[in-house]
């Protein structure tokens, strides 16, 4: 029988080192850093394409009230409106087209509460503040960073009057970046007294003093405008994003800089667009024109890269890039020839493809 023993072992006195060297922990953090590099635009972009089509989603759903109201009343509505004054004139206060959806957006108790149509906004304004100053989402672009109310102190062309003291002053609107099309500035051609484009010669689907109907589009509905973005800053400069429920019913001299606002005289708190540049976006923010170009901010405009998001006469949404064409050069022009001219007239006979 054998018998066995255990052998001795033998431990070395020398200590086992743990740590980490500061080379191995500076490569570590270096990795670390490298990653999160990496990480970080993927994210952006994420995010940014998440916004994207919360955007797209909110243009869809005001295509489809658009529709709602053209088919309860057989035409889109007007630019924008007053029922009690006989003279009205463009510095008072109207309803907006945005005013004139809202029963069509599961809005009818703000409809409802403001007196749409039945008042002129600034009586409205004294009695229901909270309901008008009230933002919605549906009509903001989740890339904008702009305020959710507009600064009567310096945008008094967005702003509505509630009296002439200090104890009634002006007061903001909430900002909307979804702006109806209106006109293509560069073509004169249809002259102010054509029936057809109402009493200001304007070409788009949303007239001051008449409502277009799909009748009325004759270059076709899948081919036409009928509203799209406009930001709130681009870059360094003020651009012209519109109001809800009401258009101005304030008047005022701002300057035109890049960080003040446009003067309060011109009517682009309206929530209209024309088309006079092409698309300015934030890979391409504004840089190369004028600071007082206001006809550049009335153009249309986004914070998403590389175009902005449109609505289509027929419900459809596209984004633009700012590839496609657009005439910036000819002034007192009567020949479209380029694709963003053709899309924002309703019946000018140039229909484009991108």
């Amino acid at each position: 029988m054998h018998s066995f023993r255990q052998l001795p072992t033998h431990r070395s006195d020398r200590g086992i080192a743990t740590g980490f060297t500061l080379v191995e922990l500076l490569v570590v953090i270096a990795i670390i850093g490298v990653l999160i590099g990496l990480l970080l635009p993927a994210v952006q972009a994420a995010r940014e394409s998440a916004r994207r089509s919360m955007c797209n989603n909110n243009l869809k759903q005001i295509g489809l009230a658009l529709h709602n109201y053209h088919d309860a009343r057989r035409a889109f509505p007007q630019a924008y409106k007053v029922e009690t004054i006989a003279t009205p004139f463009d510095n008072m206060g109207y309803w907006s087209w945005t005013a004139l959806i809202t029963p069509y957006m599961e809005l009818q108790t703000t409809y409802d509460r403001l007196g749409v149509g039945t008042t002129d906004p600034s009586p409205s304004l004294a009695a229901n503040q909270s309901t008008f100053l009230a933002p919605v989402s549906a009509f903001r672009c989740p890339s904008d960073v702009g305020p959710a109310l507009h600064d009567a102190g310096i945008d008094p062309g967005w702003a509505i009057v509630r009296g002439a003291s200090a104890s009634s002053p002006n007061t903001g609107l909430p900002v909307t970046n979804y702006v109806g099309n209106n006109n293509q500035a560069l073509i004169r051609s249809h002259a102010p007294t054509n029936p057809a484009n109402g009493t200001t010669g304007a070409i788009g689907v949303f007239l001051r003093d008449r409502a277009i109907g799909i009748k009325d589009i004759l270059d076709g509905t899948s081919k036409t405008l009928i509203a799209g973005e406009r930001s709130y800053t681009l870059g360094n400069h003020r651009m012209a994003a519109g109001t809800l429920w009401s258009v101005r019913d304030a008047d005022g001299n701002g300057p035109a800089s890049n960080t003040t606002p446009i003067p309060g005289n011109y009517g682009w708190g309206q929530g209209l667009m024309t088309i006079t540049f092409s698309i300015w976006h934030s890979i391409n923010p504004v840089l190369t024109h004028s600071n007082s170009s206001n006809e550049m901010r009335q153009s249309p405009s986004s914070l998403h890269p590389g175009g902005a998001q449109f609505l289509m006469a027929d419900g459809s949404t596209e984004f633009l890039r700012e590839t496609i064409g657009c005439d910036t050069v000819a002034t007192n022009s009567t020949t479209v020839n380029s694709a963003l001219e053709a899309m924002a007239g309703i019946n000018d006979g140039f229909v484009f493809s991108r």
